[in-house]
């Protein structure tokens, strides 16, 4: 049996998107097991208050396990700006305007600058950003990949991945039902382990 304390956890920086499907779906206590510090960008505080999770995400910080990044440097500011625009520009993006794009460009800049921070991971489920990140040799996860350890773990079963996703598809995250499917069947075991 494993021991959570022992298992490492990771450092991370967040875009919105897989925090607000943690809300959505309630599983916020998969965060706190796997991450052991999640950065944002004081621009993503905007989106949450936008989106109607800013009580939410404040909890998160006010546990220590979310901080806010406040101010981005003069050249992680441009560098942002450059990565927002090649999101804006990428095939599978659904918004041309760049603007929009600088939370998720924001937390790729952190990531790539500030190795102080020795963030491991970046949370991301938009497609544009992912390729984007991919092109800029970041690691990447978001909340299905989350979903995913867990099932791999056995603490959920191919059912409750189902139903977690499409929670979250319900309020409005764009996740595809084949993107649900594969994440369920591979990573979900038919059913937890019963023993009689």
């Amino acid at each position: 049996m494993k021991n959570p304390i022992e298992m490492e956890k990771i450092r991370a920086v967040s875009n919105t998107g897989p925090l607000i499907s943690a809300f959505q779906s309630r599983m916020t206590y998969l965060l706190k097991r796997y991450f052991s510090v999640i950065y944002i960008t004081a621009s993503e505080l905007v989106e949450f208050e936008k989106h109607g999770w800013i009580d939410d995400i404040q909890s998160l910080i006010n546990d220590g396990l979310v901080i806010v990044v406040e101010k981005l440097l003069p050249q992680e500011k441009m560098f942002a700006e450059q990565i927002a625009k090649r999101i804006a520009e990428d095939p599978s993006s659904g918004d041309p305007k760049w603007i929009n794009h600088l939370p998720e460009a924001e937390a790729m800049a952190l990531m790539k600058s500030r190795f102080n921070l020795m963030i491991e991971f970046i949370l991301l489920d938009e497609k544009a950003a992912r390729n984007v990140a991919k092109e800029l040799g970041l690691n990447i996860t978001g909340f299905p990949g989350i979903i995913g350890r867990a099932g791999m773990e056995g603490l959920i079963n191919e059912d409750e991945i189902r139903k977690m996703l499409k929670i979250c598809q319900q309020q409005g995250t764009h996740y595809s039902n084949k993107l649900i499917e594969t994440v369920a069947q591979t990573y979900g075991s038919k059913s937890h382990e019963n023993n009689s």
